[in-house]
């Protein structure tokens, strides 16, 4: 049994009675004690170091049953906690506000010595320089709408060996991608899908606009146009540009030389591909992008791409304050159920940030989990304040906090 040493953040509690999840008050202070422990823990993140946070029975035991044998389902959870988010958001949303669903797969990287742990493999990292890491492989979805910014679900990619006695189960990166895209519930009538190079096939781009939403992505150098009727690469025509044919594009106040065009690929009927330079004569790498909402100008195709970035700075957030990468548990069961809860985390950090940002000044998620530490650090004053009130020694009130003298 759980012995509070200090009470639970009543905003933290207020949201998770708030995601009305049919289960018992026992299960509901766990994923408290989970959202707080993660919020207000510092440095490298385990389950002792998170419940010791805001309880005295510190054994990591309590956690892991709560992980791997309590009856609870995480995709539900998932379900009633995106269901929620969009909700708060369409509640401050106008019509004419444009919503922002991003698709992008990351990696949770682990020693090469936890072989013990499920799902992990060999993946190959684009911030590696594509060399293959010992890790878990996510897909996952991200809303990004006026100041606010969440991540919706994620989805486990494993390679199709894992499946050599079942093919048929295995779901490629695009398959998992294509049912975020189905469970996608937008927040405003106009949205527009970001996606990076790996995800623009003419599967996802259709299947987004069968969805609603028109898709805006990098394409790759091979990707195939018929200016005039002829069939070119877009990196081979892009040779042929002049600079006086290019328009200066501002955006994030970063200048692009850009050049437009409209017309057939080889696997879309109609779409406009942006070639874009930051050299006025054109002698650096152009990037390629395209997008399928044609009505679209070219400061605005690139200054929504630029909202893609939203997600990779959520990925930064996960693993560098909230602890998505170090968790030490072993079934993918546990795994998964650890992943939703810092995704509840977030989100409860997110939501709690644009309803409070203007208030106690709180610009970014940095600034909400720095509020919520400093929190808990008056809270540890004011604990230890009311030991030395009824006459608590100090030996005692170390030891309750689980702290090191």
């Amino acid at each position: 049994m759980l012995t509070t040493i200090l009470n639970h953040n009543e905003a933290i509690n207020n949201y998770i009675l708030e995601l009305n999840l049919p289960y018992s008050s026992a299960l509901k202070n766990h994923m408290i004690n989970l959202v707080s422990g993660i919020t207000v823990t510092e440095g490298s993140k385990n389950l002792s170091s998170i419940y010791s946070k805001l309880t005295c029975n510190r054994h990591r035991s309590t956690g892991s049953r709560f992980l791997s044998s309590y009856s609870w389902n995480h995709e539900y959870v998932t379900d009633e906690r995106i269901f929620h988010a969009i909700s708060e958001i369409s509640s401050t949303s106008k019509d004419d506000d444009v919503g922002f669903l991003i698709i992008d797969d990351t990696l949770s990287k682990k020693d090469i010595s936890t072989k013990h742990i499920e799902g992990l493999d060999f993946h190959n990292s684009h911030a590696d320089g594509n060399k293959p890491m010992w890790s878990h492989c996510l897909v996952t979805s991200h809303y990004t709408i006026n100041d606010c910014s969440i991540p919706l679900n994620f989805k486990q990619y494993q390679r199709k060996k894992v499946f050599k006695n079942n093919p048929k189960k295995f779901k490629d990166k695009q398959h998992l991608a294509i049912e975020l895209i189905n469970e996608f519930i937008p927040a405003t009538k106009t949205n527009y899908l970001l996606i990076d190079s790996w995800y623009t096939s003419a599967k996802i781009l259709l299947h987004g606009l069968v969805n609603g939403c028109h898709s805006i992505g990098r394409i790759k150098s091979n990707r195939v146009i018929y200016p005039a009727g002829i069939k070119i690469g877009v990196d081979k025509f892009s040779k042929h540009i002049m600079p006086d044919e290019t328009s200066i594009v501002t955006a994030s106040n970063n200048k692009y030389y850009v050049y437009r065009y409209e017309g057939k690929l080889n696997d879309i009927e109609n779409a406009v591909v942006l070639m874009s330079w930051s050299k006025q004569d054109l002698s650096d790498n152009p990037c390629f992008l395209i997008s399928t909402d044609i009505s679209l100008d070219n400061q605005t195709i690139i200054s929504y791409y630029e909202k893609r970035w939203n997600i990779e700075v959520s990925y930064r957030y996960h693993k560098s304050s909230l602890g998505f990468d170090e968790f030490q548990v072993e079934s993918s069961k546990s795994i998964n159920r650890y992943w939703s809860m810092v995704f509840l985390t977030y989100t409860f950090l997110e939501i709690f940030r644009v309803k409070n940002s203007k208030t106690l000044k709180l610009k970014t998620l940095g600034d909400t989990i720095s509020y919520f530490r400093n929190n808990y650090l008056v809270q540890i004053v004011s604990f230890a304040h009311a030991c030395a009130d009824n006459g608590i020694g100090l030996d005692s009130v170390i030891s309750k906090l689980g702290l090191v003298a």
